[in-house]
């Protein structure tokens, strides 16, 4: 029982936060948890939720933190980190909004891959999962799909909205939302079907008869209102222009937005100039390995002499998943030695759902959960089987070991975390680990054996780090998507279907959202650098990936606290054992 009026305090604000988060769609996913309800998309959800944090900020007040045990500390700060995200909720809700629960993951338009589309292939995985057993099963599942049919005609009722406050699509987005809204149209009908196998606990064929109305009644058509909003009434004046600046209040939303994603105190201006300094870097290195190579060309007939090479390709989905598996094989009698905790749960890659294959530029991790140990990278195979693959060992490094995988299933796995540290999310510890195993950690450990990979290592790194100069240039710097899309055609290896989904994702999806990655990388960097300073030869990599993975995922000042309570505890340890001896 935890006593003292700042723990029991503690106690309950962090309840309560959790109480919030597991509302939400992704973290029921994460959970295994039944499906009880759907999101709601609305202005109003959105004011209760700006509400509760101002709550939890009011309450954590109240709290003396310097009496609080550490571990109670660091739950109490990734509550402040959250609840100062879902205060912005109904402030910023016509501009940005945040569906799936991602704390932060803020996007413009919801019928968009990486919002809406996102959020609804979620969805269908819960409810092609959910069971009929018990008496009430079905009337519940009848209720989900009326609530499915709801939630996609609050998506239209906020499109609508921000047209009527001068908030449309660019033109070029709109293409690809109707592509899209199409294709989850076909996709929800099948997903949300029962076959006839499933029907037990009280389901009849009276249900089914019944749900297929419903289906077609109710949720197909809310499909075509969310599509009829995009008419060509709404395309005749969208604007040309892309990024969130166009918009009033965009700007200052943006730099919000930064803050948030990174976790960092920067502008979008400074974080547009590390990206320029950091990729002088990185094709310095590139030069490099093409001249070891005695390749007499430039970066462009370089990358064209590696896709004509056909041991860099495979044409069908089994022949990637061997890629991903040679390196999934490479990497695992190394992980042992160099982390103290690893995760249990196996892993795996799989193919995307076609419904999402046109406008993901490569895939994203899907991490364990209850009811399905394994944690997945499901990735593109419709561009993948048309590439070169020699960035696919670093692509492997970052999604699964030990990079998102060992990352998020140990952090499930520790059952000593508070739930709402063990489902917890911050973009840039998320994204800022995986690239400091693939870009980092992978490399010391030799994992690119070959001079293809280690160049397929470094363009992967050009393609994040060129998301620096493109996202803020997009969004706030005053750039046009084609000088976007020329800059990631000069730096980032992207063929030109990656580089229209990755350019609208940036200025026209979840703006900000790809800063977290190389600035998160560069801090975790900078984190082991100081633990290493100041352990001398005590230092160990086991030590240092213990204490960023112990806690579960942070924003990186709070991390940076951490660290330094475990350079602190790690002396004093080491000061005990040499006075034993």
């Amino acid at each position: 029982m935890i006593e003292g009026t700042s723990l029991n305090l503690a106690q309950q604000i962090a309840d309560d936060a959790w109480g919030e988060l597991q509302r939400r769609a992704y973290v029921q996913a994460q959970m295994g948890a039944p499906l009880t309800r759907l999101p709601d998309l609305s202005l109003v959800e959105a004011e209760r939720r700006s509400e509760l944090g101002r709550s939890l900020l009011k309450r954590l007040e109240g709290i003396e933190w310097q009496t609080l045990p550490h571990d109670w500390a660091l739950t109490l700060r990734l509550v402040q980190f959250n609840a100062r995200v879902w205060v912005r909720e109904a402030e910023w809700y016509w501009l940005v909004v945040e569906p799936t629960g991602l704390t932060g993951f803020f996007c413009l338009f919801l019928p968009t891959a990486y919002c809406g589309g996102f959020l609804l292939n979620l969805l269908h995985t819960q409810l092609r999962s959910f069971t009929l057993e018990k008496s009430g099963d079905a009337d519940h599942y009848l209720e989900l799909v009326a609530e499915y049919a709801s939630m996609m005609h609050q998506m239209a009722d906020r499109t609508a909205g921000q047209a009527a406050r001068g908030i449309r699509m660019p033109k070029v987005q709109i293409f690809q939302a109707r592509a899209l809204l199409q294709a989850l149209k076909s996709s929800a009908c099948i997903a949300l079907d029962v076959s006839e196998e499933r029907l037990s606990g009280g389901a009849t064929r009276k249900f089914l008869v019944e749900l297929r109305r419903r289906i077609a009644a109710h949720v197909a058509p809310a499909f075509d209102r969310a599509l009829a909003e995009l008419g060509e009434g709404y395309f005749e004046l969208a604007p040309e222009s892309v990024g969130i600046g166009q918009y009033l209040g965009g700007a200052d939303v943006y730099a919000e937005l930064v803050k948030i994603h990174t976790t960092l105190e920067l502008t979008p201006e400074e974080v547009h100039a590390r990206g320029h300094a950091r990729l002088t870097e990185i094709e310095d290195a590139m030069r490099v390995i093409r001249g070891d190579l005695k390749f007499k060309g430039d970066a462009t007939a370089f990358l064209g002499h590696l896709n004509q090479a056909s041991r860099w390709r495979a044409h069908t989905i089994e022949g990637v998943t061997r890629f991903f598996q040679r390196y999934m094989d490479r990497a695992k009698p190394h992980l042992s030695q160099h982390f103290r905790t690893l995760p249990k749960a196996p892993y795996a890659v799989a193919p995307l759902p076609e419904a999402l294959q046109k406008s993901y530029t490569f895939g994203f991790s899907d991490p364990p959960r209850r009811n399905r140990a394994e944690g997945l990278y499901l990735f593109n195979a419709e561009n993948l089987t048309k590439q070169a693959l020699f960035t696919v060992a670093a692509l492997t490094y970052h999604e699964l070991m030990p990079g998102h995988h060992l990352h998020c299933a140990t952090q499930q796995e520790n059952e000593s975390l508070h739930p709402l540290r063990k489902y917890g999310f911050v973009n840039a510890y998320n994204e800022g680990w995986a690239e400091y195993a693939a870009a980092n950690l992978s490399a010391e450990l030799g994992l690119y054996e070959e001079p293809e990979e280690r160049y397929g290592r470094l363009m992967f790194d050009a393609f994040l780090t060129s998301r620096l100069v493109v996202d803020t240039g997009m969004n706030v710097l005053g750039w046009s998507l084609e000088r976007g899309q020329s800059y990631l055609r000069d730096h980032s290896g992207l063929s030109e279907a990656e580089i229209l989904t990755e350019s609208l994702r940036y200025s026209c999806d979840r703006p900000a959202q790809a800063l977290a990655y190389k600035l998160g990388d560069t801090e975790i960097v900078s984190l082991r650098e100081q633990m290493k300073d100041a352990l001398g030869a005590r230092f160990s990599l086991k030590d240092f990936h213990e204490a960023v993975l112990g806690p579960g995922a942070l924003p990186l000042h709070d991390l940076k606290w951490h660290i330094n309570h475990e350079i602190v505890r790690l002396r004093a340890q080491y000061t005990s054992e040499a006075r034993r001896s």
